[in-house]
């Protein structure tokens, strides 16, 4: 009776809005900041557009706090998985220090500011703070739900399929002031085939549905910038 009530008040705990508010990676990166009795320091790296951060099935000694830019997650070098931006964590899905990368990470802004730390120290920092192992179980309760919000995304037909992807490229990569507005302007740096690869479509097959809403006047293309309709896009695939 006692390990049930216990299970209870832990899922209560673990699936609260509080956790997820007071846990996040925002507040990840300010309790290692701003923490005066176990201060650890961290390091601004800059990279340039096409540099790997991260290659996959590297050893992972180094976590990093995207600060400004856009970073892709690759598969096999050729597959995209998702995209990380400001305030997202890269290196921080396991506590072993001897995790090896699922993926490679690379630059496609024309620039990629983080701030990184030793992946040794935080996890020291984390373990011995009280409920700081809430940091690691928010930042991976982010990553399960974008993983299957991206299998999801993958398992819809090829129109529905790149309406949806536009849409969450748009709330991740700096569109998130403008999700609520009428008119959105796509990130430049995801092009047509970018988009093909996080899809898993042929690039033939976006271009062909992306001149379909073009056509419809979900999308509009001035001077190589797209500006998508978002309640058009949404009404069309809901």
């Amino acid at each position: 009776m006692m390990i049930k009530q216990q299970t209870e008040e832990m899922h209560v705990l673990y699936n609260s809005e509080t956790v997820t508010q007071e846990f996040n990676e925002h507040k990840f990166y300010y309790f290692l900041q701003k923490d005066m009795m176990t201060p650890i320091e961290g390091t601004v790296k800059k990279f340039k557009k096409h540099e790997f951060l991260l290659n996959e099935k590297e050893m992972i000694d180094e976590i990093y706090f995207i600060q400004s830019g856009c970073v892709m997650a690759m598969k096999n070098y050729s597959r995209v998985i998702d995209f990380y931006t400001e305030a997202d964590i890269v290196g921080f899905d396991c506590l072993l220090l001897t995790d090896l990368a699922a993926h490679s990470f690379k630059a496609i802004t024309d620039e990629v500011i983080i701030m990184k730390y030793k992946k040794m120290e935080i996890i020291e920092k984390v373990l011995n703070a009280q409920e700081g192992y809430l940091y690691h179980y928010v930042h991976m309760q982010n990553q399960i739900k974008r993983l299957l919000a991206k299998e999801e995304l993958l398992r819809l037909p090829s129109e529905k399929r790149i309406g949806f992807a536009l849409l969450q490229i748009i709330r991740g990569c700096g569109g998130n002031s403008q999700e609520y507005s009428e008119r959105v302007t796509f990130p430049k740096h995801i092009n047509k085939g970018i988009l093909a690869k996080y899809t898993n479509l042929n690039p033939n097959t976006v271009t062909t549905v992306l001149q379909k809403f073009q056509e419809e006047s979900i999308i509009q293309v001035t001077q190589r910038t797209m500006h998508i309709n978002v309640w058009k896009l949404q009404s069309k695939i809901s």
